[in-house]
């Protein structure tokens, strides 16, 4: 009788612990799902804000040299990220200027003037990833 009372004891301390252990692992995922907003929150920001120091540090570089085609380039690219199709517009009309056989540059210049055109019509413009060029496989 003794052995049945100490395996009865037994099983319920191993059934506690059991769901000590499942609640307490339960308990960790739900409060690190609620920590994830904000993490990616503070990253986003975070990004903004080395997005904000990149545009500042080539736009110092083009008031030394307004012709300088790497910050151009770079200001672009900072800007288009940012959704900031206007200020993009204008850098990128600076590239032409100087490359005028540059073709990649004009026909970004006119796919951009034309999402801008779309836009005026539709909405608002959304930041995008450039897009890598693609190779056909045969």
């Amino acid at each position: 009788m003794a052995t049945s009372k100490l395996t009865k004891v037994f099983v319920l301390a191993s059934g506690m612990a059991f769901l000590s252990s499942s609640v307490l692992g339960l308990s960790g995922l739900v409060g690190s799902s609620f920590n994830k907003p904000v993490a990616t929150e503070n990253a986003a920001q975070s990004q903004n804000a080395q997005f904000q120091v990149e545009e500042k540090g080539f736009l110092t570089v083009l008031k030394r040299e307004p012709n300088n085609q790497t910050a151009l380039r770079g200001l672009v690219e900072i800007r288009m990220r940012t959704g900031d199709a206007p200020g993009t517009k204008v850098a990128l009309e600076q590239l032409v200027k100087l490359n005028p056989t540059n073709k990649q540059y004009k026909e970004f210049l006119t796919v951009l003037n034309k999402q801008l055109a779309d836009t005026k019509k539709v909405g608002t413009l959304k930041p995008t990833e450039p897009k890598q060029p693609t190779q056909s496989s045969k």
